[in-house]
C-alpha cells in the first residue's frame, strides 16, 4: 500500500505482544464455507547455494518493456495533498484508494473506479473509517476496513463484486494490545491474510485464505507464542503466489530469536535477518535488506544474484515478478529498476522522480503512481511478452 496516515500505519505495526479477539472464529460471507487445508510435512531443510553468489551488474541506460501510458488525477482532487496509487486493475480500470483526515478523530476514505477511456472518476465505497490493504482476484476487490473501538481496533475484511456490485463481509475482529490488523495478499486465485489472538499468556496466529472460485475460507497454519518466556512462532509477514506461500516468522527458545523466511510446501527456508521487504516466485525469492537486495534460486544448483545499492543506507522493495527471471522493484521511493536474471542485469524503467508508488503488476500490466504530493500521475505500462 501506498497511501495512510500516521494512524493507519500505527495500526499495522505488529507487536510481539499483539493480540485479537476470536471473533474471526465465525466466518460472516453467508455463501462460504470453512475449511482447514492441510499443510505439507515436507522437510524444511535449510537452502543453500552450492555457487558463489553472482553480483548483477547495473546498465545506465534505461530499458523499455512495452507501451506506456499516463493519466493525470490531479482535477479530481484539486486544493488536497494527495497520496494515492493504483492497487488493482480490471479490464482498463484502475482501482485506487484515498484517505482523508477530516479531524483529529475522524477519517474518510473512498475508493475509486478511475476509467482512463473516459477519463472519469467512480466511488466504489466510502466510509468513515481507514480502507487499507485494497487488492483483487479476477473480478473481486478485497478490501480491510478498520476504526478505533473502546478496546482496540475494530477491523471487517470485505469482497465486493465488480460484475454485480455485491459486496460481502469475509472476516472481522477487535485486534487489541498493539496488534496488528490483518493486510492482505493475493495471488490469481486467492487472497490471503494473518489472524492474531491473544490472551494474557499466548499469541495464536492463523492464517487464512478466500479462495474466489471454490467460494471458500480456507484456515491454513496454526501459531502459538508464549507471552512471558516467549517460547514459540510469531509470524511477521508473509507472501502469496501461485508456487505457495512464504512466511517470515520469528522462533522464541530459550530467551532467544531466531528469524528464517521459509515456504509452506518445504521447498525453501532460510534464516533471515534485517529483512525489509521480499516476494516469492515461481523460481526465484527475492529478498530486501540495507544497501542491497538479493534473488535466491529454488534450485540449489543455481547461484544467488545480488544488487548492491549506490548507498549502503539506500532501501529496496516492492518486488513485482513479470516471469520465472524477469522482475521490477523500487530503490528508496523514486525509481524504479527492472532485473533480468537471465542476463544477469538491472536496469533503470523510470527516472528519478519525486515519489514514486509501489507499483502493482496484474495480468500483464504495471500500473504505479508519481506525486509531488499536489500533482499525480498514474503510469500503466502493457508489457511485452
Amino acid at each position: 500500500m501506498y497511501t495512510k496516515t500516521a494512524f493507519a500505519v500505527a495500526t499495522l505495526a505488529l507487536a510481539i505482544t499483539s493480540g485479537c479477539t476470536n471473533d474471526t472464529a465465525s466466518v460472516t460471507k453467508n455463501s462460504s464455507v470453512v475449511k482447514t487445508e492441510a499443510v505439507s510435512t515436507a522437510s524444511a531443510t535449510p537452502v543453500s547455494s552450492e555457487s558463489k553468489p553472482i553480483a548483477l551488474s547495473k546498465k545506465e541506460d534505461f530499458v523499455s518493456i512495452g507501451t506506456q501510458k499516463s493519466y493525470n488525477l490531479s482535477s479530481f482532487f484539486v486544493g488536497q495533498t494527495v497520496q494515492i496509487a493504483p492497487e488493482y486493475l480490471y479490464e482498463h480500470d484502475i482501482y485506487y484508494t484515498h484517505f482523508l483526515q477530516k479531524n483529529e478523530n475522524k477519517v474518510n476514505s473512498t475508493i475509486y473506479r478511475y476509467s482512463p477511456g473516459s477519463n472519469t472518476n467512480e466511488v466504489i465505497e466510502t466510509v468513515d473509517q481507514t480502507i487499507g490493504s485494497l487488492t483483487g482476484v479476477s473480478h473481486y476487490l478485497f478490501w480491510v476496513a478498520s476504526a478505533r473501538a473502546e478496546d482496540g481496533i475494530a477491523w471487517t475484511i470485505h469482497s465486493f463484486n465488480l460484475k454485480n456490485g455485491k459486496q460481502d463481509v469475509l472476516d472481522r475482529g477487535v485486534s487489541r494490545f498493539d496488534a496488528s490488523i490483518p493486510m492482505l495478499d493475493a495471488s490469481t486465485t486467492r487472497v490471503s491474510w494473518l489472524i492474531h489472538d491473544a490472551t494474557a499468556k499466548k499469541t495464536t496466529t492463523l492464517m487464512k485464505s478466500f479462495d474466489v472460485a471454490a467460494d471458500t475460507i480456507i484456515v491454513h497454519e496454526q501459531y502459538d507464542l508464549s507471552k512471558g518466556k516467549q517460547d514459540g512462532i510469531l509470524p511477521f509477514d508473509f507472501r502469496l503466489g501461485d508456487a505457495g506461500r512464504l512466511i517470515h516468522t520469528s522462533t522464541f527458545k530459550d530467551g532467544t530469536k531466531t528469524s528464517r523466511l521459509a515456504s509452506d510446501d518445504g521447498r525453501f527456508q532460510r534464516p533471515i535477518g534485517g529483512l525489509i521487504d521480499f516476494e516469492y516466485g515461481a523460481d526465484y525469492v527475492a529478498i530486501a535488506e540495507e544497501g542491497h537486495a538479493a534473488f535466491l534460486p529454488l534450485d540449489l544448483k543455481q547461484s544467488d544474484f545480488t544488487y548492491a545499492l549506490s548507498d549502503r543506507h539506500s532501501t529496496v522493495d516492492a518486488f513485482r515478478f513479470l516471469s520465472r527471471d524477469r522482475l521490477i522493484f523500487r530503490e528508496n521511493t523514486s525509481q524504479l529498476l527492472y532485473a533480468d536474471l537471465t542476463r544477469r542485469t538491472v536496469a533503470p524503467l523510470t527516472g528519478m522522480e519525486d515519489t514514486t508508488s509501489k507499483p502493482i503488476y496484474v495480468n500483464g500490466t504495471i500500473a504505479y503512481s508519481v506525486t509531488d504530493g499536489q500533482d499525480v500521475t498514474f503510469h500503466v505500462i502493457d508489457v511485452t511478452p
